[in-house]
C-alpha cells in the first residue's frame, strides 16, 4: 500500500510539472473557421514562426509551447496585417477572443494582465495616431498662404496631443516599473514610425532609465532588456558629450573639462593641478611629422614665456611606450607630456573631439578655453596678450 501511495505521489508530481512547463494560447475566433492562426515570438530582429494552428468549425484554436523563462512578445496572427500583440509570463494559459473582420481591433484577453496592458497601449496610440494623422490631413489640404497662418495653432494642437499621451502613457510606465508593457510603450510610434518617447529628451529619459534599470535587476540576460540599458547608457553619454562639446565649441570663455593622464613614468597629472598658470593643451604624436615639426617651433615660445606662468600639457595620441619615451629624449621635450597609450582611441582626444594632428586648446588662469588651434605667430601673439 505504501509503495502505491509514493507511485501515486509521484504521478502527481509529474503530472504537475508538466503543466508548469507549458505555455498556452488558445481561444475563439468567430467566422474563420477552417482559417489558420499562427503564432510568431517577437525577437528583436524578427518575427520567429513558434506555432500554427487551423480555426475549427466552432471557431476554437488551441496552441502549446515550452514554458517561458522571461517576459515574451508574441504575434498571434490571421495574415500579416491582421495581427495582435501578446506579452506571455512563464506557464500563463492565455485565452484570445475575438471575430475575424476585426481581429487586430476588437478582441479581449483573458488570463494575461501582461497582453491586457499591451492591448491597452495599443489603444492609446492608435488613438494619438488618427488624432495626429486628422490634424496633418488638413494641414496639407490648406493652402500655402494658410499653411503660414494657421501653423501655429495646429503646431499647439500637436504638441498638446502628444504631451497628453505622454503624461498618460508615463504614468502607467511609472506605476509598472518591472513590467515589459512598460518596454512596450518606450518604443510606440506614429503613422511615419517615428517614436514618440524620445530618449534624448530629459523628461523622457526618466522612463526609459527606469525601466532599464528595473528590469535589469530582474532580467539581466534578456536580449530586450541589454538593448534597452545599452541605448539608455549611449544616451547618456551622447549627452554628455554634446554638453562637452557645447562647453569646448562655444565662445571663449568656457570651462575646460579636466583630464587626467599618467606621463612617461606611470604618473597621473590632470589638467586642473595646473590652474593658476596659463596653458597649452596640445594633441600631437611622434609618429606624426606635422605635430614634430610644429613642437620644435614651440619650443622657443615655450623657453620665452615658460617662467611667466606659461605651460604645456601635451597628450601623446601614443601606442608604444618605448617609440613615445625614445621621441621625448630625441627631441628633447621639455613640458610636461602625458598619453594613455591608446593611439587614436585616446579618451582625451575623444573628450575634446580632436579630428587632426596637431590640434591644441589654450586655457586661462582660471580654467577657461581662450583659443584654439593657435600656431606659431597667432599662438605668441595671443600669449603676450594674456600674460
Amino acid at each position: 500500500m505504501k509503495q502505491i501511495l509514493n507511485l501515486v505521489l509521484a504521478l502527481t508530481l509529474f503530472a504537475g510539472c508538466t503543466q508548469q512547463d507549458e505555455f498556452i494560447v488558445k481561444g475563439q475566433i468567430d467566422n474563420a473557421e477552417t482559417e489558420k492562426i499562427y503564432l510568431y515570438r517577437m525577437d528583436l530582429s524578427q518575427d520567429v514562426l513558434l506555432d500554427s494552428a487551423t480555426i475549427k468549425r466552432d471557431g476554437s484554436f488551441k496552441m502549446e509551447q515550452p514554458g517561458l523563462h522571461e517576459p515574451t512578445f508574441f504575434k498571434l496572427s490571421l495574415s500579416p496585417k491582421r495581427f495582435i500583440t501578446l506579452l506571455g509570463d512563464t506557464t500563463e494559459v492565455i485565452e484570445v477572443i475575438g471575430q475575424e473582420a476585426k481581429f487586430s481591433t476588437n478582441y479581449s484577453v483573458r488570463n494575461s494582465l501582461g497582453s491586457k496592458h499591451v492591448q491597452m497601449l495599443q489603444e492609446k496610440i492608435t488613438q494619438l495616431r488618427q488624432a495626429v494623422d486628422s490634424l496633418m490631413a488638413v494641414y496639407n489640404h490648406l493652402s500655402a498662404e494658410e499653411q503660414v497662418r494657421q501653423m501655429e495653432a495646429i503646431s499647439g494642437e500637436l504638441t498638446d496631443l502628444i504631451a497628453n499621451y505622454k503624461t498618460e502613457v508615463g504614468s502607467f510606465i511609472m506605476d509598472h516599473p518591472r513590467s515589459f508593457a512598460s518596454y512596450y510603450a518606450l518604443f510606440l510610434t506614429l503613422s511615419d514610425e517615428t517614436m514618440v518617447m524620445n530618449i534624448m529628451d530629459k523628461e523622457d529619459q526618466i522612463y526609459f532609465s527606469t525601466i532599464a534599470t528595473s528590469l535589469n535587476l530582474l532580467y539581466p540576460e534578456s536580449p530586450r532588456v541589454r538593448q534597452l540599458y545599452d541605448l539608455v547608457l549611449q544616451a547618456k553619454a551622447e549627452e554628455r558629450k554634446a554638453r562637452l562639446m557645447d562647453i569646448i565649441n562655444n565662445a571663449d570663455g568656457s570651462g575646460a573639462p579636466d583630464l587626467s593622464v599618467p606621463d612617461i613614468h606611470g604618473k597621473e597629472i590632470s589638467l586642473s593641478s595646473l590652474k593658476g598658470k596659463v596653458v597649452l593643451l596640445s594633441f600631437s604624436a611622434s609618429w606624426d611629422n606635422a605635430s614634430v615639426r610644429e613642437d620644435q617651433k614651440l619650443k622657443p615660445i615655450y623657453q620665452k614665456y615658460k617662467n611667466r606662468g606659461f605651460e604645456i600639457y601635451q597628450v601623446g595620441l601614443e601606442r608604444s611606450k618605448v617609440l613615445w619615451e625614445n621621441a621625448l629624449l630625441q627631441n628633447e621635450i621639455p613640458w610636461i607630456s602625458v598619453s594613455d597609450l591608446n593611439y587614436t582611441e585616446s579618451r582625451a582626444a575623444r573628450t575634446y573631439n580632436i579630428q587632426k594632428l596637431p590640434a591644441n586648446y589654450l586655457i586661462s588662469r582660471e580654467g577657461e578655453i581662450i583659443g584654439k588651434d593657435l600656431f606659431g605667430a597667432r599662438l605668441e601673439e595671443k600669449l603676450k596678450e594674456v600674460l
